[in-house]
């Protein structure tokens, strides 16, 4: 395909060069090939821009940055070219696969690698971190991003902020930038006076940024693990383009997307976005309820500084207790009819079983007719398939929930179970059904995950309650964790869960599973969380370079499934490369998949054609040779439109090691 650097490169004489040159003309290119009027004819080559005397910048999917002295050639990402250089030295900013690879092949011809001292292991320690992270990828409640790389580099020097590197007749001062991953760094260097800073992935463009899931993490001042610290390295960010800003750029080179020829401008406006879109999230978020609002104050104050967020006003708490008919077990509920039957709501909490045998054992309940299951996460489902066997019920979920639940490794998700349900079945969705004295209507409710679900149980002449599972508490959407994939779009997401809201019977009382007193949203509390929603999809666009905001929120819209998998040497396998097409215009994507090294095992490229907000899928089948064992990294690369991701995907293989 034509990419739209190249518009940057190819005229560089005369007044139409000097206006393609502008960061206006690139990003309204960008636009048209994301929006799909441009046409899409395969690989770009990368574009070459001269920034100084021996200084080269290459743009393709990853940027090299090339300075040659004396013959000689330091590169800062790599060379997206791939071509053969003399390279010396290649300066890493971060450790993500989706950016290494650009430099990969000139440290394997013999380059200095230097890496950030925060981050070495990723780079040189890669068969144990996937080894740790293979162990503790279900009970995930550190919620990283995974796209570090599958196979190890050579490192010559790790560096943090202070260092000095030498190179010839230069001077590269490194600092410290954290933010788009935890150890970032950046390299600053004059040359015949430009001042040139190398930012990876802390800026994408004129003020944009890649992605927000990356910025998840702890706060760990606060207590607050990663799994809620929605874009928690915001504040780093801000810090981080702060100390660039103070070291005054004359141009900003970042891992990808266009150099940035006005760093003051592209800064402050990011700087700007962010704050604002973490005031949006703060205003409506769920956890300000766990925490209480002096705490959620402080931790917010980090991003915001003296600039509170305006907090949207609490839910109505409908009643200190559930109805009496409703028994809380941890964060389980148990439905007792009249006539001695139960429903129980989630199956997570550790004692259940045991709390369920003494209240049979008083009389509350003669037999424990079904389970009935909200969402996916492993303290609502850890004792489902236990509990199931030993009460001889049924398990229940909708649809969209059967795979995950039944086949959690097949998922790379927070929070998975590693006890799958075996004896599931589907519920109707939205059908009402009668269960004794109660009507029970199940339903897909995409709020807190992309995979759950609610119930709504209307009593015969008395209370009627809305099960939400995680999705709601008083002070709002509980979205905290961006991993979780919160899609962001009409009839998606929260935009469908408060559309089933204002469906609800009047007076229903909401219940959340980790919250005792039930709650209600009056329809101008619905309408202000929906405006809400409205204002950050429009942040959101004009934060990331997406068209659509989705991308920069799912980490998992370009998967392999089963993410996890079980095979021995010399067997066939396949795998699905599953993509969510977030576009709002019909995309054909183009997957090639990368099989380990070691292989010596050439995949031939697969083409996923979706229509707009859908899911597709197509079949990529290997042979694992006979020589594999222990556990092996498959990645992929993900085509479409104006992008070209490098090793964006991944997914595990377990060879059996025993002959």
């Amino acid at each position: 395909m034509i990419h739209p650097n190249l518009y940057l490169g190819a005229l560089k004489l005369g007044k139409l060069g000097d206006l393609m040159a502008t960061p206006l003309f690139c990003r309204l290119v960008a636009i048209f090939f994301c929006s799909g009027i441009l046409p899409m004819l395969g690989s770009p080559p990368p574009s070459v821009r001269v920034l100084a005397p021996g200084v080269e910048l290459v743009q393709g999917p990853v940027n090299g940055l090339l300075i040659t002295r004396n013959g000689k050639t330091l590169a800062v990402y790599g060379d997206p070219g791939l071509r053969q250089h003399a390279a010396g030295m290649v300066l890493f900013t971060h450790h993500r696969r989706d950016v290494v690879w650009a430099g990969r092949s000139m440290v394997e011809a013999g380059a200095m690698a230097i890496v950030p001292a925060a981050e070495a292991d990723y780079f040189s320690g890669t068969d144990e971190v996937w080894r740790n992270f293979a162990k503790q990828r279900y009970h995930d409640y550190a919620s990283q991003t995974s796209k570090f790389p599958v196979r190890p580099l050579t490192v010559s020097r790790a560096v943090r902020g202070g260092d000095m590197i030498a190179w010839q007749d230069l001077s590269i001062e490194v600092l410290d930038t954290p933010g788009y991953t935890r150890g970032a760094v950046s390299y600053l260097v004059e040359i015949a006076g430009k001042r040139i800073a190398c930012i990876g992935d802390l800026m994408y463009g004129e003020g944009q940024l890649l992605d927000i899931y990356s910025l998840q993490d702890a706060i760990p001042e606060f207590k607050i693990r990663g799994y809620h610290g929605w874009a928690a390295r915001t504040a780093a960010m801000l810090e981080s383009l702060a100390k660039v800003a103070a070291w005054k750029p004359d141009i900003l080179v970042p891992a990808r997307g266009p150099a940035i020829s006005e760093p003051r401008r592209a800064i402050s406006s990011l700087t700007a976005r962010l704050r604002g879109l973490y005031a949006n999230h703060a205003a409506a978020d769920a956890y300000r309820w766990y925490i209480g609002d002096d705490k959620f104050g402080a931790a917010t104050a980090r991003v915001l500084g003296t600039a509170s967020a305006t907090w949207l006003p609490r839910a109505e708490i409908a009643g200190q207790q559930p109805p009496e008919w409703i028994r809380v077990i941890g964060n389980s509920r148990l439905i007792v009819s009249a006539s001695g039957g139960a429903l129980l709501v989630d199956a997570g909490f550790r004692r259940i079983r045991e709390e369920l045998r003494k209240l049979r054992a008083e009389g509350v309940f003669r037999t424990l007719e079904r389970i009935y299951i909200t969402h996916s996460h492993d303290d609502h489902t850890d004792e489902a398939q236990a509990a199931a066997e030993e009460f001889d019920c049924p398990v229940f979920a909708s649809t969209q929930q059967k795979e995950i639940l039944e086949q959690p490794a097949r998922f790379r998700m927070p929070c998975l179970t590693t006890n799958a349900i075996r004896r599931l079945r589907v519920m109707p969705e939205a059908e009402p059904e009668r269960w004794h004295e109660f009507r029970i209507t199940g339903r897909y409710f995409p709020g807190q995950t992309l995979y759950h679900d609610s119930l709504l149980v209307e009593k015969d002449g008395g209370e009627t309650v809305f099960f939400t599972g995680d999705s709601f508490t008083p002070t709002g959407l509980d979205d905290y964790c961006l991993l979780n994939r919160n899609l962001l779009g009409e009839g998606l997401g929260y935009f469908y869960c408060l559309r089933v809201l204002g469906q609800l019977p009047p007076g229903s009382q909401l219940i959340n599973q980790h919250v005792i007193p039930t709650f209600r949203f009056s329809p101008a509390q619905i309408d202000a969380l929906r405006r809400n929603l409205e204002e950050r999809a429009k942040l959101l666009r004009d934060l990331l370079p997406w068209d659509d905001p989705s991308y920069g929120l799912d980490e998992q819209w370009a998967r392999l499934d089963p993410y996890s998998s079980e095979t021995r040497a010399g067997r066939e396998m396949e795998l699905r490369a599953v993509i969510f097409n977030h576009s709002p215009v019909k995309r054909t994507y183009r997957v090639t998949p990368h099989a380990p090294p070691s292989w010596s095992l050439r995949l031939p490229a697969v083409t996923v054609e979706v229509g707009p907000r859908r899911e597709g899928a197509a079949t990529i089948r290997l042979r694992v040779p006979s020589n594999a064992r222990g556990l092996q990294l498959l990645t992929a690369d993900i085509a479409f439109g104006a992008w070209d991701l490098r090793e964006w995907a991944e997914a595990l293989i377990n060879v059996d090691e025993t002959r």
